[in-house]
């Protein structure tokens, strides 16, 4: 079988201009949203056990970034307590305490 190269060009022009079905498209980027979206969940758990007693709160907000509540629980002359709490996008991550801006306790969810 003898191809001629009108037939070829066209084979070869025709393979670069695949579109996949609309909801296959939608199917696969809802696939891979919902992967990144996993991936983003771990990391932040990941992030925040990797927290350590003595840590500023400086270094923590650098690590995870600002909480979702801060709650100053007592200041008095010589000590200041705080309690933060982070969530993640599912589900709580936990609640640290700070006392004059060290942390000191780290309760996980």
């Amino acid at each position: 079988m003898k191809h001629s190269p009108l037939w070829l060009a066209l084979l070869i022009a025709s393979t670069g201009c695949y579109q996949p079905d609309p909801s296959v498209r939608a199917a696969q980027d809802l696939q891979r949203m919902a992967y990144d979206f996993a991936n983003y969940e771990e990391d932040r758990i990941q992030q925040f056990r990797s927290l350590r007693l003595g840590m500023s709160a400086d270094e923590v907000i650098k690590r995870l970034g600002p909480p979702a509540t801060q709650q100053s629980v007592s200041s008095g002359a010589e000590e200041s307590r705080e309690v933060w709490t982070y969530r993640g996008a599912v589900s709580p991550l936990g609640t640290l305490t700070f006392v004059n801006q060290r942390l000191v306790e780290i309760k996980s969810e």
